[in-house]
């Protein structure tokens, strides 16, 4: 499993705002369709992008 990081456009009360969220998944495609199982098709702002994990 790798890290991914996003950049997501959630609505909180009524405004929109942009926040930063991980996933973990096995690629950067299915960390997409996570992303949009869990925010909408439209949220993703920027990303996913791989995350290096220390060893």
């Amino acid at each position: 499993m790798n890290t991914f990081q996003a950049s997501v456009r959630v609505h909180v009360k009524g405004r929109s705002q942009v926040i930063k969220t991980e996933v973990r998944a096995m690629n950067a495609q299915e960390a997409r369709w996570l992303l949009w199982a869990q925010w909408g098709f439209h949220s993703i702002q920027a990303g996913p992008s791989q995350i290096k994990n220390p060893k």
